[in-house]
């Protein structure tokens, strides 16, 4: 089974698609937490990326906040697994590298109880997530030199029509 972020997630934006926060000084927060407490905690930079715009490498900087198990991405969303080991009102950097090469970096704050949590969780290892490379455009044209110009010898998969990938049949 595949893992995807579901709970913690923030969504900052550009304040061009308005939303609940369309300042850029509105706070990130995620919800408190417990000492030696932890979980998935992600960022989901969408409302920052332009069309066409996907993340290239990303980064979480807990400092000696938290410890980090391991971090993911799906889609637009960066995440990390972290587990508090310092109370008090905390900061995460998250910053990403985009194609169009910009990046973007937001501060995530969270307040970590000094009570230790009643079950201290273990730093657990990564899920099962397949190996997921950015397409890079030597790959997307190996793959269409590679493709059939007859759509006879297609049937119905992709052809190379002129230069342009296109989809024979139904999806199965």
């Amino acid at each position: 089974m595949t893992w995807r972020p579901s709970a913690n997630i923030l969504r900052p934006s550009s304040g061009a698609r308005g939303g609940a926060c369309p300042t850029a000084g509105c706070p990130l927060v995620w919800p408190p937490s417990t000492l030696n407490g932890g979980g998935d905690y992600s960022v989901d930079f969408d409302g920052l990326l332009a069309p066409g715009e996907y993340i290239v490498s990303f980064q979480f900087d807990a400092g000696d906040a938290a410890d980090q198990a391991w971090s993911s991405l799906f889609g637009t969303i960066a995440t990390a697994w972290l587990r508090w080991k310092s109370s008090g009102l905390r900061s995460v950097t998250v910053c990403v590298l985009t194609s169009h090469g910009n990046s973007q970096q937001v501060e995530a704050n969270i307040a970590v109880s000094p009570r230790t949590a009643l079950f201290p969780v273990p730093l657990p290892v990564a899920p099962d997530m397949p190996v997921t490379n950015a397409l890079s455009d030597r790959a997307m044209d190996a793959w269409l030199r590679q493709l059939p110009t007859d759509p006879v010898q297609a049937a119905d998969g992709w052809v190379n029509n002129a230069g342009i990938p296109t989809r024979l049949g139904e999806l199965k």
